[in-house]
């Protein structure tokens, strides 16, 4: 909180000395975003969410992309339409941060006053369209796991150590899921994936998966696409996102990964399902754990 305060009153003076400075056509006011927020429902599982951007419409029209929190000057004056939009960094890179295509706008209307700073906190939800598919959704709290191991690797296991679970606000929240490596003393490996999933471009215009995370080491996150449910030819794997673990890491985080792009090259090819896997190796020597919760794809 300090340090935003610090931010707000650097940018503010910038601001200043900028118009003092510059040739003077129009006065603008100043809209001050500290950070955004982001809500689901019981049904849609955890409200856990990443945005540090957020894209801003000023009656309609786009002025721009501004980085959390942000000083964002408008040149407008009365009653106007503000409309702000979640930017995500997609697949984790920081140099691939488009708007949220599942989340809703926030929309405010305000009667501006030159001179004045109004601070606006936007509130994003899935749109009322989007699906939960169930072969995609894991949050560890009920009987059974939604991802398989394959032949050979380690097996994704529940936690309900308080010091490995995830936490998020009020959530209550009893198990998170674990994968040690090495496995049974000599398994150093896992691939994870889940169930066939008849999704394809027809059916599903964007298309991503979300998970809450804390890796040791990098995890691959991408897919295999069939001909049928009951096909078991298949392309190889498609790598998507790299997810960066940290050594002895502690922290969880949160990454969207887009699936669209390769679903519909998929699906020119007459291909109607596919599966999402999660692999990482590790050296013989070395230990490292992988914890998940809160996995959701999720498509409109």
């Amino acid at each position: 909180m300090i340090k935003n305060i610090i931010r707000l009153n650097s940018l503010i003076s910038l601001a200043l000395l900028l118009f003092t400075c510059s040739p003077q056509v129009d006065t603008p006011v100043y809209i001050y975003i500290e950070d955004a927020d982001f809500t689901a429902t019981n049904e849609q599982g955890t409200s856990s969410f990443k945005i540090p951007d957020v894209w801003v419409t000023v009656n309609g029209k786009g002025i721009g992309t501004y980085q959390l929190p942000a000083l964002v000057p408008i040149i407008a004056n009365g009653n106007t339409e503000l409309l702000f939009e979640a930017g995500i960094k997609l697949n984790g890179k920081s140099d691939w941060r488009p708007k949220h295509p599942l989340f809703t706008l926030h929309k405010e209307v305000l009667n501006l006053t030159k001179g004045k700073i109004d601070t606006i906190y936007p509130l994003f939800r899935y749109q009322d369209i989007v699906k939960f598919p169930p072969e995609g959704f894991e949050d560890f709290e009920n009987a059974g796991l939604k991802f398989f191991p394959v032949e050979g690797s380690a097996k994704l296991d529940k936690t309900n150590d308080p010091a490995l679970i995830f936490h998020y606000r009020n959530e209550p929240n009893n198990f998170s899921g674990i994968i040690t490596l090495p496995y049974a003393d000599s398994i150093c490996f896992f691939e994870i994936k889940t169930a066939k999933l008849e999704l394809n471009s027809n059916t599903a215009v964007d298309c991503c998966v979300e998970l809450n995370y804390c890796f040791d080491e990098n995890v691959e996150i991408g897919m295999y696409c069939y001909y049928s449910p009951n096909s078991s030819t298949r392309t190889q794997q498609i790598p998507i996102a790299n997810v960066v673990g940290t050594e002895n890491n502690t922290e969880w985080n949160k990454i969207y990964i887009n699936l669209a792009d390769e679903m519909a090259v998929a699906t020119t090819s007459g291909m109607t399902h596919f599966e999402v896997y999660m692999k990482c190796g590790i050296p013989k020597e070395k230990t490292a754990k992988f914890l998940f919760d809160n996995i959701k794809i999720v498509h409109r």
